[in-house]
């Protein structure tokens, strides 16, 4: 037999190539205990194999050749159901509830993790490609957003002024602008702006705590 023929032989029985080998005993989740490039008898190392006595091609993880080449020194790769639960590896993680462009949360190298807790799905992530994940520059705490899937630049908007604040401000405008029409030229000031004041009061001190915006000023 050539090792043409050798090598059609193998390919009907493994076609991908590529396989992750794993506990099929396990009903929750395991990891790949071997990688091997099935068609070039080698692991993912580079070190040479015997396809010999392997298991069927359908009890093991088909990989592409990206995720094979993904996988040398990765220290856990996780599956469940006979899939890859994070078939990207890398991953950014962001609000998902938030309006977008939203701010990336997190960075995750998923295939040297020991614990998945606390991790999201690869659905509710955006997968990072290998050469952005090598380089730091582009994985900062800061500066990275989340937009139709996709990560961009993104400076966060400024968080919005508590009610309260808000209302301290007004609130000192508005006596100052009572003190100078009314109060400096002994006049009795408008039960308008009486109101406005007392209401103003109200929120800065907490008194007020249903307004979800500040009363409008009287027109004079």
């Amino acid at each position: 037999m050539t090792d043409t023929t050798a090598l059609d032989a193998i390919k009907t029985i493994y076609p991908a190539q590529y396989y992750g080998q794993y506990d099929t005993t396990q009903s929750g989740l395991t990891t790949l205990t071997t990688i091997m490039d099935v068609w070039n008898g080698l692991d993912v190392s580079g070190r040479g194999i015997s396809i010999l006595g392997l298991p069927a091609a359908a009890t093991m993880v088909a990989l592409s050749a990206q995720q094979f080449t993904l996988a040398d020194q990765a220290s856990g790769i996780w599956v469940q159901g006979g899939a890859l639960l994070y078939p990207a590896r890398y991953y950014a993680s962001y609000d998902t509830t938030a309006t977008q462009p939203t701010a990336v949360t997190g960075w995750y190298d998923t295939w040297n993790m020991s614990s998945l807790a606390g991790v999201a799905a690869a659905s509710a992530m955006v997968a990072v490609a290998a050469t952005d994940w090598d380089n730091t520059a582009f994985r900062l705490p800061a500066g990275k957003g989340v937009q139709n899937a996709a990560i961009i630049e993104y400076t966060p908007p400024p968080a919005p002024v508590p009610l309260a604040t808000q209302a301290v401000s007004a609130l000192a405008s508005a006596r100052a602008y009572v003190s100078n029409t009314y109060t400096m030229l002994n006049e009795a000031t408008p039960d308008a702006w009486v109101t406005y004041l007392k209401a103003l009061m109200a929120i800065a001190g907490g008194t007020d705590t249903t307004s979800t915006t500040l009363p409008t000023a009287p027109a004079d």
